[in-house]
């Protein structure tokens, strides 16, 4: 019965000791690192125009300049693949296939700049966007929410198991914004898994939409190895239910 009790008590000490574990978030990548990234992105609108639309793209993310306070990342698209179906009307494409018809000739000639540019992203040490520059890609052509949604913006100070922190998002291209609160649920071999749930509010303040979801962080650049995010949105008149997955590819 003794040894027991000893047992269970060092089985509680080993727990509470773990929960009370801190870590400070961070990005530190190495110089010179990069990444490779497929991004999945399915959409279903129900409007006056609606359609269902699924999308993979492959990006390469180079850590280029590594401060004390800062990092710029060069990423660069390597494939696009789209699938709309709109009613009457499906259009498919493939950056990796030669175009077959008018339509995906349209589609080559719009995303051809996004394939062509690179993109610098400079973000600070707890993962915030400070910049973004595409050169000769229009803002309508990019969805700068993607990026922004790649990763989750750290606390100022160091968090426990368990505990939960607050960012938000400026979707300028929505006029809105993502107020979402996230909470480190545990540390793995794989990384640090953050649960995320939020709301989108207009430029009134007004709820839209909200989003639930979750990141791993890698446990040595603390960058995302691997996300996935529902959301549900009422935007123009239209509701807009969507998943975006994330996830790092070894090569």
């Amino acid at each position: 019965m003794k040894k027991l009790s000893s047992i269970l008590l060092l089985v509680c000490f080993t727990v509470y000791t773990h929960a009370q574990e801190k870590v400070l978030l961070r990005l530190n990548p190495q110089q010179g690192e990069t990444k490779t990234y497929e991004m999945i992105m399915k959409s279903d609108i129900e409007g006056s125009e609606s359609m269902i639309m699924d999308m993979n793209m492959g990006m390469t993310m180079a850590a280029t300049e590594v401060t004390a306070e800062s990092i710029t990342y060069q990423a660069k698209y390597t494939k696009i693949r789209t699938d709309i179906n709109a009613g009457m009307m499906t259009i498919s494409y493939d950056s990796e296939k030669a175009a077959e018809s008018q339509m995906e000739e349209m589609m080559a000639s719009q995303i051809k700049p996004l394939l062509e540019s690179t993109l610098s992203i400079v973000m600070d040490k707890k993962a915030n966007i400070i910049s973004m520059d595409f050169p000769n890609v229009p803002d309508a052509a990019f969805d700068m929410g993607s990026i922004q949604g790649m990763s989750v913006s750290f606390p100022e100070h160091e968090v426990a198991i368990g505990e939960s922190w607050s960012s938000e998002i400026e979707l300028a291209q929505l006029g809105a914004k993502f107020i979402m609160a996230n909470t480190l649920t545990e540390k793995t071999a794989d990384g640090y898994p953050i649960a995320i749930s939020g709301k989108y509010t207009d430029a009134d303040g007004n709820s839209i939409g909200t989003a639930t979801g979750y990141y791993i962080l890698d446990p040595k650049t603390f960058f995302t190895k691997s996300s996935n995010v529902t959301s549900e949105m009422e935007f123009q008149g239209s509701k807009i239910k969507s998943t975006v997955e994330l996830r790092e590819v070894n090569k």
